[in-house]
């Protein structure tokens, strides 16, 4: 489809000007990373803007108040729950997975173990 912009010197007759504006689509993996993450934990909702690194950190750096403690992935303090856009997100990792077991499969994870990939 050619998007034309029409210009007060394109209405001059004798003077075509046409401008085309080009329009790109975003790749799905590019639009999720525009998406804000959503996630919940202990009944407040926080949207956490993606930027590479762990979760935690950039919740904390964003001001949103998570409650977490050890920050080794042992203690559980800041389990999280995934609402929207866990896609941009790494696997979880051994420690998760043994803290968290089946919740995981639930959209649970540790804030301080999850990476938010790039």
């Amino acid at each position: 489809m050619d998007n034309r912009v029409w210009t007060v010197g394109s209405l001059i007759p004798g003077r075509m000007k046409i401008q085309t504006v080009l329009t790109s689509s975003k790749s799905t993996k590019e639009s999720q990373y525009l998406k804000n993450i959503v996630l919940q934990q202990n009944e407040k909702r926080f949207e956490i803007q993606p930027v590479k690194g762990k979760l935690l950190d950039t919740a904390l750096s964003q001001e949103n108040a998570l409650s977490y403690k050890c920050r080794q992935g042992t203690c559980g303090s800041c389990t999280v729950k995934i609402i929207e856009n866990g896609t941009v997100l790494s696997e979880p990792n051994e420690k998760e997975k043994e803290k968290l077991r089946e919740e995981i499969y639930n959209g649970f994870r540790l804030a301080c173990q999850a990476e938010i990939l790039s």
